[in-house]
């Protein structure tokens, strides 16, 4: 018997009763699954925090750029705590880290020389 294998995955909340009552099998992969496609890419992380006059401050729009070539790599936006991180950089990429704020009250703020650990 010849059995079609379904993948589904993505930002939605899927309903698991519903997915095993139709005969779907239901994996929970604990780690997310990092491909390597490009030499800028691989296992390291930049992570940090945005605060605004020394106080947390969130959502910001925070970007990383390669340093040696000005390339944009990741775009994200801070978490509720301020918290960002930009995973799957190639581990001692030298970057730049652009945060913007979204009330346009002051400049944007620039980490330079931040290398993925």
């Amino acid at each position: 018997m010849l059995k079609i294998m379904r993948v589904f995955f993505g930002g939605y909340m899927p309903d698991h009763v519903k997915l095993s009552a139709m005969g779907y099998w239901v994996l929970k992969i604990p780690k997310p699954i990092i491909s390597v496609l490009s030499e800028d890419q691989g296992f390291g992380v930049i992570k940090g925090t945005t605060k605004k006059t020394g106080n947390i401050f969130s959502p910001v729009p925070v970007c990383c750029f390669k340093r040696s070539n000005r390339q944009l790599l990741w775009e994200t936006t801070s978490k509720p705590d301020g918290s960002y991180s930009f995973r799957n950089i190639a581990k001692g990429l030298e970057c730049f880290i652009v945060a913007f704020d979204p009330n346009e009250e002051y400049n944007a703020v620039i980490s330079d020389k931040v290398v993925s650990e």
